[in-house]
């Protein structure tokens, strides 16, 4: 039951508009509709009635003419009247044009009235920028017209005119249409005089939270809209990713790559994130745009109080989008930041292949080859592009991109929603953008008109027989006046809302296409919207990011709501998880962005491991061979240890010019468990100074004692004094002693000793009664089937691709070979802190399971805590969730799960997934996508942020690492092919 009522999702009331009048029927026809329809109506029928037509004769005409003309006028068109509807048809008739990106001088700007013949015209002025007018009398040359000296020579149509007289009219350019003045210290001057300050949020995966977690933002939410400033615009930009930064460093990492086998991956995984970055992949950037508001009205105001006023509303955002769990993003530019914003509205397009930077250095470039100074370009002309064409009732073309502005009017919303509810819209897909206005209103007065309305609308109702229609429409307006007036009471504020949604894209058809789309999506909610036809420039420039809503526009659609219906809607939603310099994971299946995970990044992750569970055939394999496949390709040191299906990992490590080191009784393969190696500590003491000395012999026994606890489980405290003295001896037969300075080769400085084999151990032991059970025991491994454990190093080390295969060994031996290759891996994962390495560690239950013991599970654990340390990570992936919480209670299982800060849940079953769901803290609803997951397809939770992933590999990865025997199969008949 408790899992019940936590699943139960909170509802919020958006009430309608109740203190707006000017309806009748209970809201269902405007008073205004009902008043035109009656006169145009009367209009036509009076001349009809007055002709001497039949009776028939004039039925049929009023039918054909009087009745659907009032009818359309009753109903209206869209949110408009059809006077009104009229009315934007001229207006727009008169206002459509192609606004172009022109520069005029400043001096050409100034304008003097003179009434001219055509003799007195000269070309000094270029004609393309002005626009030019002809009057037939004196009377109509206007105020303003331009001198003589100042025109440019008229053309045949008025050099036909005797004594034309004009004026030349500024024609207008893109560049002073923008309404922004300048960008300084992070703030927009706007050509109206307001200062504007816009912050980007970083969004959260909030619809995989929990009802209780969402309660909570939803709460935090509206606490930080209750001391926000009266106008705010959430303004959600979606579009394709931009992938050119990762893709320079792939180019990058492919001049830097010397191995040949490396660098036809790399080109690979090249054109893999190319051609995602063109069709899939989608990212989406959120902003918070509010204004400067005078506390006291002053007028008088020095522009450093405003940064001031400005950045402390900044610093507040901040704490309250802490406890939201979003972070405000920090630009090291600010000026650059939200220049690029507007750069990225306008040109679409181009914004994809060339930034903000490189195009304001070839603006600038342009007009200093023209003779302009840097001081007389407006830092519109960086924004602009070439033109905007507003010659269309229903879209706007720009950049070669075409833009329709869409619209939810009063009644399009639901009078019931949860927290979050327009994150449909947010994630609809690329090219839909939102804008949400928000303004506050006083309370004072709102609560005046609403209990003038309540009052009204109680009296209309006494006078409403129960039965009429108008009866249910004045009972809902009463009950939604006393919400509103209980929510005044009860502290909440009350706010006008509308929405924009902008649908781009690259051809009309397209545009139509998502257009129509958008529609029905809304339509599938119980909710309405319609294009702004005749107003797509008032959209467009409500919708820029300069919190400025055309004032009809905004009393037009406007919604009415309290406080916490305000926060439910949260637009924060869409969680990305895309670094720069990281590796593709796959795409994120509620927003289609692309998941690219750079571990290493210590400023957005806490640690560099991971922890990786899913059953048998889930595909954990090959989730962790495609992570190190493409970790290699950065040049970051991969070791990879393989307890079961080792084969599994050879065909990737040849066709990468890896290490593949195969340990097992039959194979010639050998690391000496005794080996000291040698650690180049150079960058250590460049770093830190003179390091302090410890015994590199004492650390090495420690590790041996752990080797002969898996080897010997049953060795009691005083065989463990023993064996340490008889290894000890050991090394003492070979020169070395706890001074490290032992250890060098006399005859080769830069090199140690040659180290002791088990061998040597094994003839020490055997010389005590007390250690003869000990000897006997090592002895499989000195002159046994295990026999090739015996001897020194023979395999290379420093390959920065090394795969260690130990599926060969089994039952107690294969405890035994992990912790070989184990010891191996964190002895040269330590070696240089500068360096970035990983482990991964396949099937780890093995080693911290049941059948293992406290001291290699402590081992594995210490390697999970301290390698950050080292500039390192571990992977550990597990099939068996019981096994791998079995040991000492799950004490070591759930360490490394906590020193995980990322973990990737595949597909589970039903027990285990219960089991995770308790110690991942996960909701129900993720558990379900758990149990139902595809292969391919997996939860990445991370930072408090869970995202579904479909994990994507290329056709070559896939050769290199896929298991499925279908696949294979098809590859070996394709490679039969090639060789015949």
């Amino acid at each position: 039951m408790s899992d019940e009522r936590e699943s139960e999702r909170t509802v919020y009331i958006i009430p309608p508009n109740f203190i707006e009048t000017g309806s009748i029927l209970g809201g269902i026809i405007k008073i205004r509709n009902a008043i035109e329809s009656l006169i145009i109506t009367l209009l036509i029928l009076f001349p009809i009635l007055k002709s001497n037509s039949s009776l028939t004769v004039k039925i049929v005409i009023i039918c054909l003419t009087a009745l659907p003309v009032g009818l359309i006028a009753l109903i209206g068109i869209g949110e408009d009247s059809l006077i009104e509807y009229i009315t934007n048809f001229f207006k727009f008739l008169r206002k459509r044009r192609v606004i172009k990106k022109i520069v005029i001088p400043k001096e050409k700007l100034k304008t003097k009235k003179i009434y001219m013949k055509d003799s007195e015209l000269n070309d000094e002025i270029d004609p393309e920028k002005f626009e030019v007018i002809y009057y037939e009398d004196d009377a109509e040359v206007p105020e303003g017209a331009i001198t003589a000296k100042d025109t440019v020579e008229v053309n045949e149509i008025a050099k036909d005119m005797e004594k034309a007289k004009f004026r030349i009219k500024e024609q207008e350019s893109l560049i002073s249409y923008i309404p922004i003045k300048k960008i300084e210290n992070g703030i927009i001057w706007t050509n109206d005089g307001r200062y504007v300050k816009i912050i980007e949020i970083e969004p959260i995966n909030f619809l995989l939270r929990s009802s209780k977690e969402q309660k909570n933002i939803i709460y935090s939410f509206a606490s930080f809209l209750k001391i926000s400033p009266i106008k705010l615009q959430f303004k959600v930009i979606s579009k394709t990713a931009d992938v050119n930064k990762h893709l320079q460093r792939i180019k990058s990492d492919i001049k830097n790559e010397e191995n040949e086998k490396c660098r036809e991956l790399q080109k690979d995984y090249y054109e893999l994130i190319k051609r995602l970055g063109s069709k899939e992949a989608v990212t989406r950037r959120f902003f918070i745009v509010f204004e400067y508001e005078s506390l006291f009205s002053e007028r008088n105001v020095e522009y450093k109080d405003i940064v001031s006023m400005l950045e402390t509303t900044v610093r507040t955002a901040k704490n309250f989008f802490i406890q939201c769990g979003n972070n405000v993003i920090s630009h090291d530019n600010e000026d650059e930041f939200l220049a690029d914003i507007f750069y990225t509205i306008f040109n679409r397009k181009t914004s994809v292949e060339n930034g903000i930077v490189e195009h304001s250095k070839e603006v600038i470039a342009k007009c200093i080859a023209n003779g302009r100074t840097i001081d007389d370009i407006e830092v519109t002309e960086l924004l602009v592009p070439d033109k905007i064409d507003l010659t269309h009732r229903n879209y706007i073309e720009m950049d070669g991109v075409y833009h329709s502005y869409l619209v939810i009017p009063p009644r399009g919303y639901r009078s019931q929603v949860v927290a979050g509810w327009l994150s449909f819209i947010i994630n609809a897909g690329e090219g839909i953008d939102i804008d949400i206005f928000l303004e506050k209103q006083d309370k004072v007065q709102a609560m005046r008109k609403i209990g003038q309305q309540i009052r009204i609308n109680r009296s209309k109702i006494k006078e409403t027989s129960d039965t009429n229609t108008d009866f249910d429409d004045l009972d809902n307006a009463i009950r939604a006046g006393y919400f509103l007036k209980s929510g005044l009471a009860a502290n909440e504020d009350f706010y006008y809302m509308s929405i924009i949604v902008t649908v781009t894209a690259s051809n009309l058809k397209d545009l139509e296409w998502r257009v129509s789309e958008v529609k029905k999506m809304l339509l599938s909610q119980d909710m309405d919207i319609f294009v702004c036809d005749f107003k797509q420039e008032d959209a467009f420039l409500s919708s820029l990011p300069l919190v400025s809503m055309n004032k009809k526009f905004f009393s037009k659609y406007k919604r009415n709501l309290m406080t916490t219906s305000a926060a439910s809607c949260y637009p924060f939603v869409s969680y990305e998880m895309s670094d720069d310099n990281g590796i593709l994971l796959g795409v994120n299946k509620h927003n289609n962005s692309l998941v690219i995970v750079d571990l290493f990044n210590s400023k957005v992750y806490k640690n560099a491991n991971m922890a990786i569970i899913g059953t048998s055939g889930a595909g954990k394999t090959f989730t962790m061979q495609l992570m190190a496949l493409r970790m290699r390709r950065k040049d970051i040191q991969v070791f990879i240890l393989a307890p079961l299906k080792g084969h599994e990992f050879y065909r990737a490590c040849s066709n990468i010019g890896g290490e593949f080191i195969q340990i097992s009784p039959a194979s010639k393969n050998c690391i000496n468990i005794m080996e000291i190696r040698k650690v180049d500590k150079a960058n250590s003491v460049l770093i830190d100074g003179t390091t302090l000395e410890h015994s590199e012999l004492a650390s090495k026994i420690q590790k041996l004692h752990i080797f002969f606890s898996l080897l010997i489980p049953d060795m009691n405290h005083e065989e463990r004094q023993l064996l340490d003295e008889a290894i000890i001896k050991t090394y003492n037969q070979k020169g070395i002693t706890h001074e490290n300075e032992s250890l060098i080769d006399s005859n080769n400085p830069s090199k140690y000793k040659e180290m002791p084999i088990l061998g040597d151990l094994y003839e020490v032991l055997r010389e005590s009664e007390q250690t003869k059970r000990l000897a006997n025991i090592l002895n499989r491994l000195v002159n046994g089937s295990a026999s090739s454990f015996n001897q020194q190093t023979n395999v290379n080390l420093d390959n920065k691709y090394v795969v260690i295969d130990i599926s060969e060994l089994s039952g107690d031996l294969l405890t035994v070979g992990m912790f070989v290759g184990l010891d191996y891996m964190w002895d040269k994962a330590k070696e240089d802190r500068t360096k970035e390495k990983v482990i991964f560690i396949d099937e780890i239950w093995q080693l911290i399971g049941a059948s293992s013991n406290p001291l290699a599970a402590n081992y594995v654990l210490e390697i999970f805590k301290i390698i950050r340390g080292y500039g390192g990570a571990a992977i550990a992936a597990t099939q068996d969730i019981n096994d791998f919480l079995s040991l000492d209670g799950g004490k070591y299982g759930r360490g490394i799960l906590n020193n995980s800060k990322t973990k990737i849940i595949l597909n589970l079953e039903d027990e285990e997934a219960e089991r995770v769901k308790s110690i991942l803290h996960l909701t129900e609803t993720e558990i379900m996508n758990i149990i139902h997951f595809q292969r391919g397809n997996g939860l990445i939770s991370t930072n408090n942020n869970n995202i579904t992933v479909e994990f994507k590999s290329s056709q070559m990865e896939k050769e290199l690492i896929t298991t499925d025997r279908d696949e294979l199969n098809k590859i070996l008949e394709r490679k039969k092919l090639n060789y015949k």
